[in-house]
């Protein structure tokens, strides 16, 4: 659910705007507001003067009585507060958002953009809100959960220009200049809109008929006519004087292009008349600072980037979702023709019809039973319904009933039924198990059609679905029997309908059909033919208790399906949250209330990280991953069967024969621990003086269940056998990372698998992270766009001529040799996720960015490989294809959640099963807050692995409902996240960080420090913690190469993040400003402290929050927290700027433009007088030290880019250890000797 709105920055200033639109004085003479149709310029003018000046509006603008008014001074939202002498005199570029453009000295007159090409000696302004250029979009990306709202300062700006328009970029930006900054202009105002049109609708045309000359110099006015229907006669006109504009300016083939030849030969345009006057001087459009310098962001740029490649399948299944002209790869596979499709509409109708008629004729007829089937115990196989006769293994359409706030629907007549109706929007598909002779009654498993769950209007029209759900309907609800076969692909037979997958609305998941179990239960008698109701008994059975004997002894308790004995250990809920308990089972009871479920006599189990807390465990404790080191106790307790989770395996730690035997052992589950220690109690004495009458524990004093470790040693046996044969197998096949930046996703998900995968190859546009990920695994890089190595790969794989492209980190080196197809093991893809993110304040209904999903589809078609992995945003979910911008941050419309449907629906299409998720990273073991959607695909015939369930209590308790775009159907969860029921504590900033190198920046002007500071400052020099100086012409400030650690590991997770040793800890921070520097420092080394810090008290009054605070010293305030009219102090100067991260508490969502004054401004270290370094920020995404980032161009914000936008490293190993779960249960299957045991071994 989206936190609660607050009023935005606009509706703060405009509260008249914000209730109805904005407040415009009307002349009596017209009409309120201006339409689109009276700003039109008079295309048949013959005019020069006439056709060029703006067009005289009647629209003014009323100023609200705070605004801010731009001066030298104002610095926006996230801005360097001071100028940066390294801008060489450059002036900051800014983003202006719900803007209108007006003439102070003409009572604030709207007025056209064109106004402001002209040099009359009239002085315009305008008034907008302001934010900080997004120098790349995927800042914006990554921060789901910030507040947005109100992130900016309402600005008014005097004496604008305008620069000009680059027609040759399909998303160029428009930009107003003033004396002091660029402002890049976004959405206007409502009621400004009709004004922009009327500038925008011939520009827009006259850059897609340049566009096209350039990039079709053939093409002629009749081609272009017939492709681009919508531009009418006097559309083209309009575009004329711009297009010639260009034409004059740039010549070159431009002038020889047959297209524009006939839109000048139309217009009786000859090469002597004058072009559109323009007296401002024309100047270049502004280039971001951060571009100038970084091919990284230079290349992320839409201008940089190719055209959307993909495969004709791909191509077919987008048409009509897209604005975008696709560019196909591949030959076309055959479309049928309208006739044929026109057929299949007409019979489908027809038969829709049919079955309407006869449901409504057997509402009030009778059913009867034939002879040759004897009753047995009132189920029968046959009946005959309407003359019909119907059997077991049919399968029907039945009449639809109603779903919760869903009516049914009514059978119509025949007359009223609407011509494009279908069969699925009036009944149901149902396979036939049994009748019931007495109810009249038929029991169905149900099908389902794809246009009734996610797939809506995208669904196959043809393909049917088998459900996990069976009913009883009345036998005359029975509409007639439908043609089925179960197939791969859709059959070529008229009127016939396919399965080829099996449909769970608990999770939203699509597998594979099981024919085999599906034909051996059928086979039953009824009613044991029902699968299931198989399926729901045995699940009924396993959820309850049921005691484990041997001969006649109680050795255990089976519950949920998991086996309990005497001396297992298991978990058990801990109502006051945080991890699980875990207790040692001592002894079974039954209940003392008989019915009720037995009694665990247990001993209480205590973990050692958590004693840690209180007490330092010295050296020689055995405490190398001491979230697994648990210890036993004396204390005894009961709990009952109900409340157990799962058991866990400890052995004592003298079992293991070395620290690496150890590893192995926690690495191959999270519900892995040892025990080196007894002691008296958990609770019942201070945790000192329990410590100090330990007891030392070995194997032959833990005695362990003699049943289990029997199964565990076959499934070790079996791990071995299945690993060899993985490291055999798994350098035949490759493994691509597609937008694969830094190459950690498919890393981590490989070290997750044990082995099971290994990462190949890499597509990454950005040099820097390619680089970076040829660095660390990945041995073959194509930095290059995914589009233009989409056309290599394919090209060159049916042998047609093709140029190789070039690596974009030099332009000179040739890419690889191509991937061949065929041997593909697994795709991940890191689909950009800027245009998804509910935090991009910039989202754009067609932003060419979302189309790279077609990109990737077509990827996974030409290879087909066996696995696919996907990752992105939440807002993912809500991209809708064909939506309309509603507002500066804010789409709507068009096909809800359409880039999921399609997406699935194309991996359907390429027989795929897959599941999807929300995942929080804080549940997987990282010190952070993030929640990502993923998708997990195999190809039909391998297993599908689950989605991993989480195995850290993070605090952050979010049940990650994804809600499907239908009403009538509950959300899907299938992430389960109560509290007090995982195996491990979350992991805090202090778990992450704590052993690193501490320093601070050296405060840059001592002397104005006040004595508290200084005092603090020198006590730290006597502490021995460095102080280095943080210079804005270094590139960064701290530790470099090999680093001393502070201390030994005291976290499993600093265990992990050390276990490689590193050439380049890259232990340092970007480099700031002075003034930045020293706000830093002054701020107090406390949790949670900001600009703000130290807090007024309590006992403030109210009004007293909207005074600024005083935290910092009156010289070190800047705009935007000493500004009353800024957006923090429109916002009672709420917390965050320079805020200091709690070494207890987690990271903020990662993101790229890390600053103390940025979105995400709590970045100031828990125990240093600085913000964190590279090395820390990569700790919070999981990155072990080993894992190095490079920069090209040697800047540290390319690595806090590269960090921000990798997925997290834990998670995506949990992604591994259910591929391997999933691949290791299938290799067991396929052996004929292998045992049953308890799988369950993760």
């Amino acid at each position: 659910m989206a936190p609660p709105r607050r009023p935005s920055a606009f509706e703060v200033s405009f509260p008249e705007e914000a209730m109805a639109s904005l407040q415009i004085s009307q002349t009596s003479q017209t009409s309120d507001g201006a339409s689109e149709k009276t700003l039109k310029r008079k295309a048949d003018s013959n005019n020069a003067d006439e056709r060029d000046a703006p067009q005289r509006v009647t629209g003014y603008f009323k100023p609200p009585p705070s605004l801010v008014v731009e001066t030298a001074e104002y610095r926006a939202p996230g801005e360097d507060p001071e100028p940066d002498d390294r801008n060489h005199g450059q002036k900051p570029i800014r983003v202006l958002s719900n803007y209108c453009v007006f003439d102070p000295e003409n009572r604030n007159e709207f007025v056209l953009l064109d106004a402001l090409e002209l040099d009359d000696g009239r002085r315009y302004a305008a008034v907008g809100v302001v934010l900080l250029e997004d120098e790349d979009d995927e800042d914006y990306a990554q921060e789901d959960g910030v507040d947005v709202e109100d992130a900016g300062d309402h600005l008014r700006l005097d004496g604008v220009g305008l620069a000009p328009l680059d027609y040759f970029s399909l998303d160029a930006a428009l930009y107003l200049e003033t004396e002091f900054a660029f402002y890049e202009l976004r959405s206007p105002l409502t009621r400004y809109k009709p004004y922009l049109v009327a500038f925008a609708a011939p520009r827009r045309v006259a850059r897609e008929v340049l566009m096209r000359a350039r990039s079709h110099p053939r093409e002629d006015l009749k081609d272009f006519r017939a492709r681009a229907k919508g531009h009418t006669d006097e559309d083209l006109a309009e575009a004329i004087p711009y297009i010639r504009e260009v034409v004059d300016e740039q010549g070159g083939a431009l002038q020889h292009s047959p297209l524009i030849q006939g839109l000048f030969k139309q217009a009786s345009l000859g090469v002597d008349d004058e072009p559109r006057r323009r007296t401002r001087p024309r100047r270049a459009p502004p280039q971001s600072r951060a571009i100038i310098g970084n091919p990284d962001l230079a290349l992320l740029k839409s201008e940089n980037q190719s055209a959307t490649h993909v495969t004709p399948f791909i191509a077919e299944l987008a048409k009509g979702y897209y604005e975008e002209t696709l560019e196909v790869v591949g030959a076309r596979p055959r479309i049928p023709s309208k006739a044929d499709v026109d057929l299949r509409k007409a019979n489908a109708l027809r038969f829709l019809k049919d079955c309407i008629k006869r449901v409504r004729a057997q509402e009030a007829g009778t059913v009867s039973f034939t002879t040759q089937c004897p009753r047995r115990w009132g189920y029968v196989e046959e009946a005959k319904v309407g003359g019909e006769l119907y059997k077991t293994g049919d399968f029907i359409c039945i009449r639809k009933g109603s779903y919760p706030g869903v009516p049914a629907p009514l059978m119509v007549q025949i007359c009223d039924v609407p011509d494009d109706a279908t069969l699925s929007e009036y009944f149901w598909f149902a396979r036939i198990i049994y009748f019931k002779y007495d109810e009249r009654m038929v029991h169905v498993q149900w099908l389902e059609h794809g246009s009734q769950i996610i797939f809506e209007e995208m669904a196959h029209p043809q393909e049917l679905f088998l459900n996990v759900l069976c009913d009883d309907q009345a036998i005359r609800w029975i509409a007639g029997k439908v043609s089925v076969v179960y197939a791969m692909e859709a059959p070529r037979k008229e009127g016939q309908y396919f399965i080829r997958s099996i449909y769970d609305e608990r999770d939203a998941s699509f597998t594979s059909l099981n024919e085999a179990q599906m034909n051996k239960i059928f086979s039953n008698r009824p009613p044991d033919n029902c699968l299931p109701c198989s399926q729901a008994e045995l699940y009924n059975h396993n959820a309850e208790c049921h005691f484990l004997r041997e001969e006649s002894t109680r050795h255990g308790v089976s519950y949920q399906g998991q086996n309990y004995h005497l001396n297992d250990f298991f978990l058990y809920e801990n109502p006051a949250g945080g991890p699980a308990h875990i207790g040692y089972i001592k002894n079974i009871q039954d209940s003392r209330r008989g019915r009720d479920a037995p009694l665990i006599v247990y001993y209480k189990v205590g973990r050692v990280a958590l004693d840690l807390k209180e007490i330092r465990i010295g050296a020689g404790m055995h405490n190398e991953y001491p979230e697994r080191h648990v210890f036993l106790t004396y204390e005894e307790a009961t709990v009952p069967v109900k409340q157990l989770i799962r058991p866990v395996h400890v052995y004592a730690r003298d079992f293991f024969v070395n620290l690496a035997e150890i590893r192995r052992w926690v690495e191959y589950s999270p519900n892995h621990f040892y025990c080196s220690y007894r002691l008296p109690s958990l609770t019942a004495e201070p945790r000192a003086a329990s410590w100090a009458r330990r007891e030392e524990v070995s194997q032959s004093t833990l005695n362990v269940c003699k049943f289990c470790p029997s199964d565990m040693y076959r499934l070790l046996r079996q791990e071995r056998e299945f690993q060899e044969e993985q490291e055999r197998t798994r350098n035949d096949y490759d493994c691509l990372d597609l937008f694969g930046g830094t190459g950690a996703f498919s890393q981590a998900v490989a070290e997750g698998s044990g082995g099971c995968l290994k990462p190949t190859h890499l597509i990454e546009i950005t040099p820097s992270a390619a680089r970076t990920a040829q660095k660390n695994s990945v041995t073959t890089i194509y930095c290059q766009d995914a589009n233009t190595v989409l056309r290599y790969f394919i090209r060159s794989a049916a042998n047609k001529s093709v140029d190789v492209p070039l690596q974009l980190f030099d332009n000179k080196t040739p890419l690889p040799p191509p991937i061949k197809p065929g041997k593909m093991r697994a795709i991940f893809i890191g689909l950009p996720c800027q245009s998804h993110s509910r935090l991009n304040m910039y989202r754009k209904a067609e932003d060419p960015k979302s189309n790279l999903m077609l990109t990737a589809a077509s990827f996974v078609d030409f290879f087909r490989p066996d696995y696919v992995f996907l990752e992105n945003v939440p807002g993912f979910l809500k991209y809708n294809l064909l939506a309309q911008q509603a507002s500066r941050h804010r789409v709507e419309g068009g096909v809800e959640m359409g880039g999921l449907k399609l997406l699935l629906r194309a991996l359907q299409d390429m027989n795929y099963t897959f599941r999807f998720a929300l995942l929080q990273a804080g549940n997987y073991g990282l010190p952070q807050s993030r929640i990502r959607f993923f998708l997990v695909a195999a190809r039909r015939g391998l297993p599908l692995p689950e989605m991993p369930q989480p195995t850290h209590d993070f605090e952050v308790v979010n049940q990650l409902k994804i809600r499907l775009p239908y009403n009538h159907r509950p959300s899907i969860i299938p992430i389960r996240t109560k509290r007090g029921t995982m195996p491990h504590a979350a992991v805090s900033i202090e778990d992450a960080i704590g052993d690193l190198a501490q320093y601070d920046w050296k405060h840059p002007d001592p002397k104005s420090a006040t004595a508290s500071l200084r005092a603090l400052i020198a006590r730290r020099a006597r502490e021995g913690i460095p102080a280095f100086a943080c210079e804005r012409d270094k590139t960064h400030c701290g530790f470099e190469g090999v680093v001393p650690y502070r201390h030994e590991p005291r976290s499993s997770f600093q265990r992990e993040a050390r276990e490689r040793p590193t050439e380049n800890l890259q232990h340092f921070t970007r480099c700031l400003l002075p003034k930045t520097v020293e706000r830093v420092v002054t701020i107090p080394l406390q949790p949670g402290a900001d600009f703000r810090s130290p807090f007024p008290p309590l006992s403030t009054l109210f009004w007293l929050s909207f005074i600024p605070p005083t935290g910092l010293p009156a010289r070190l305030g800047e705009w935007q927290f000493s500004n009353p009219v800024s957006a923090v102090g429109r916002n009672r100067y709420r917390g965050g700027l320079y805020g200091r991260l709690d070494p207890e508490s987690y990271f903020p969502t990662t993101v790229t433009n890390m600053h103390p004054t940025a979105k995400q401004s709590k970045v100031l270290h828990p125990h240093c007088l600085r913000m964190v370094t590279v090395r820390e920020l990569a700790r919070s995404q999981g990155f072990p030290d080993w894992f190095v980032f490079v920069s090209v161009n040697n800047n540290v914000v390319t690595l806090h880019r590269q960090i921000g936008n990798a997925v997290p490293w834990q998670v995506s190993q949990a992604l591994g250890r259910e591929l391997r779960k999933a691949l290791f249960k299938s290799w067991r299957e396929t052996r004929p000797s292998s045992a049953t045991g308890n799988d369950d071994e993760g």
